[in-house]
């Protein structure tokens, strides 16, 4: 499995949907619901899973799932 898919999968996981129904484009805060502590605990979670740092400055403009699957990525390539 690709590295992209596993990052919407895990995603898919934390907010109880399936990896199909995930949109890639789907608003963090207005279409998922993830307020500030919400999405700190799917970053906690992200970076165990994939062993991953983050930089609070890169997660400060988080606006799309797109934009988490590209920071998990970049943080992969490190």
């Amino acid at each position: 499995m690709n590295k992209e898919l596993e990052i919407m999968k895990a995603i898919a996981e934390h907010l109880g949907l399936n990896p199909e129904d995930l949109d890639r484009n789907a608003l963090l805060r207005e279409e998922l619901n993830l307020g500030p502590i919400e999405l700190d605990e799917l970053l906690t979670e992200l970076s165990q899973k994939f062993d991953v740092t983050f930089n609070p400055a890169e997660t400060e403009n988080l606006k799309k799932v797109d934009d988490l699957i590209v920071l998990v990525e970049d943080n992969l390539l490190e």
